[in-house]
């Protein structure tokens, strides 16, 4: 089931991607918006709700596609996930630095809400230390993503940036949560 929800995360891009590559940008703006309206409309009535991760998700792919459609320039839609990697890398690294890694934060808050057999071991100390040291790869790791992003928007085919910045984000969180391990 989260495999499904994950992949549905890249319709979008694969929506903008496939209307690009027939020329026209604002086609493939307005496909890339109702891909993700589609998307909160899926977890609307299958996830039951909309959670705010999905309407940030939403709201900046309206955002960057607003800037292309208004500077005609398909560039400012592609960096919106070097964007968010920017963003999330520094929280991850700064919740790092500062001894409350926000994994660790996030699992403290949302344990309550889970069955017992998932509350037991968030309350180890190995997986909290696990969950401490993939905040910090994953830091890094989206530092890495950003910058592959940026050069794929700026360097690459459509089709090398849509490779990238969606199957590639996953590739970077499966390494790094590997290495935590």
């Amino acid at each position: 089931m989260i495999w499904s929800v994950l992949l549905f995360d890249l319709v979008p891009l694969i929506a903008f991607a496939v209307l690009d590559a027939f020329g026209n940008v604002r086609y493939a703006l307005i496909g890339a918006i109702l891909a993700a309206l589609l998307n909160l409309l899926y977890s609307q009535f299958f996830l039951g709700g909309i959670d705010a991760i999905s309407l940030i998700f939403v709201g900046l792919i309206v955002f960057f596609a607003g800037l292309s459609y208004y500077a005609q320039n398909p560039l400012f839609f592609k960096l919106k996930p070097t964007a968010i990697a920017c963003v999330t890398a520094s929280i991850m690294l700064a919740t790092s630095a500062i001894g409350t890694p926000v994994m660790v934060e996030m699992a403290d808050h949302y344990a309550p809400m889970m069955p017992e057999m998932v509350q037991t071991p968030l309350a180890q100390e190995r997986l909290r230390a696990a969950l401490a040291r993939t905040n910090l790869y994953m830091g890094f790791g989206f530092i890495v993503y950003a910058i592959a992003c940026a050069w794929a928007a700026l360097r690459m085919s459509r089709w090398w940036w849509l490779a990238i910045s969606g199957p590639g984000l996953y590739l970077i969180i499966a390494i790094c949560a590997g290495l935590a391990m």
